[in-house]
């Protein structure tokens, strides 16, 4: 399944991600200050889906409880994630169920593990929350309709 087919699909449906069911409930655009779109797809049990069209990048995340303390590195579960990425944007749209309000604006920084396991931590800039997920990133292979 392609990126666009993904982001075709309808709220409500369901995809396999890595032969896993994903329950399609939730989708947030975000329009990033470098001028590219992301989209934050949310399913049940704390999955995020993130989409960078234009990169063609995906990864699955779940939502952690666990509060993080950032700086070039992070340590968490005994293994270190280097700084990768960091961008911020403002959500355009919001459609379904979605963590996220219209306007927010958001800032985001990634870090990587050697195993591939991405570290996302998620500042919401207009209440100030601060979310971590922890996620794989993943391939137009292991993606697939139900």
């Amino acid at each position: 399944m392609t990126t666009d087919e993904l982001l075709s699909v309808e709220i409500g449906s369901r995809v396999s991600v890595f032969n896993r069911p994903f329950h399609y409930a939730g989708r947030t655009e975000l329009m990033l200050d470098d001028g590219s779109q992301m989209f934050w797809l949310y399913g049940e049990n704390d999955q995020l889906l993130s989409v960078s069209p234009d990169e063609e990048e995906l990864i699955l995340f779940e939502a952690l409880e666990d509060e993080i303390e950032s700086d070039d590195s992070v340590f968490f579960r005994g293994k270190e994630y280097e700084f990768s990425y960091e961008n911020a944007g403002k959500i355009s749209a919001v459609e379904g169920e979605a963590d996220t309000e219209p306007d927010d604006r958001y800032l985001f920084s990634e870090y990587e593990a050697t195993d591939g396991e991405v570290l996302r931590l998620v500042t919401n800039e207009n209440t100030g929350q601060v979310a971590g997920y922890i996620g794989r990133t993943v391939s137009e292979d292991d993606l697939s309709e139900i």
